[in-house]
């Protein structure tokens, strides 16, 4: 994180909220993505820096998704407030994909509706 590039030095069709708005959550790449959980940067990286270091040392989006809030303070530039919004969000993320039937591996059930029975959300 040596070579700095603030989000405000970064050409405007580059940064991460200005492609969200322009192409969509789905069109961003992890780093983008995280780069908005992230918020802001430091005074050594940018929120994109950041979000690719986290990621990095992390194993990408699905080691993010298992992450604990000391593995992400394990990394440069997290501190605690955003090593709990990180944590905050993959959990929010855990529980929809509870709540949509989905598991670990990324499988829905095998019999369709017992996902939603077991929420509550079955038929009648």
């Amino acid at each position: 994180m040596n070579s700095h590039t603030s989000i405000a030095e970064m050409p405007e069709e580059d940064r991460p909220r200005e492609r969200l708005a322009r192409f969509g959550m789905r069109r961003l790449r992890d780093a983008e993505v995280m780069a908005l959980v992230v918020g802001s940067g430091s005074r050594t990286a940018s929120s994109v820096e950041l979000a690719q270091a986290v990621l990095k040392k992390l194993g990408g989006p699905a080691g993010l998704r298992h992450a604990t809030v000391e593995e992400l303070l394990a990394v440069p530039g997290v501190g605690g407030a955003l090593a709990s919004r990180i944590a905050g969000a993959m959990e929010l993320a855990r529980r929809a994909a509870a709540r949509e039937g989905i598991n670990a591996a990324g499988a829905t059930p095998s019999v369709p509706g017992c996902a939603d029975a077991a929420v509550g959300r079955g038929p009648g």
